[in-house]
């Protein structure tokens, strides 16, 4: 890659990472209400926000990325995106912890977005 073509990959990547941040924000939002009105379980939280992440950075990925290196664009965006959530959540919460847990949402976050990236290629056409 040269110069140029990094810093646009870097643009593409920044945009997704607030593109799915944003939407990851609002759905746990709405997912909290709905906890809230229908007195959902506690074994309900974790399978939906990895739903929410999921779709979040699929979102991101295909709004923002274009085609060409889509797969390894995609990939760092899926890391970014569970760092920055994480970050985010974290000064919410008041409290940072690290563990095995957050190493298997940067995996989750990685394989989501190099797949979305792929799945975004494909669609888009390549390059």
């Amino acid at each position: 890659m040269m110069r140029g073509e990094v810093g646009r990959a870097a643009a593409e990547i920044g945009k997704g990472v607030c593109v799915a941040s944003v939407c990851t924000l609002a759905a746990v939002l709405v997912f909290a209400l709905c906890i809230k009105l229908f007195s959902l379980g506690a074994s309900v939280i974790m399978p939906v926000n990895q739903l929410i992440k999921m779709l979040s950075i699929f979102l991101g990925c295909f709004i923002c990325l274009r085609p060409g290196r889509a797969f390894i664009k995609g990939a760092v965006c899926g890391v970014a995106v569970i760092l920055a959530t994480y970050f985010l959540f974290a000064i919410v919460a008041g409290e940072i912890s690290f563990g095995w847990k957050n190493v298997l949402d940067w995996l989750f976050g990685a394989a989501v977005g190099a797949i979305s990236g792929f799945i975004c290629s494909a669609v888009k056409g390549k390059s």
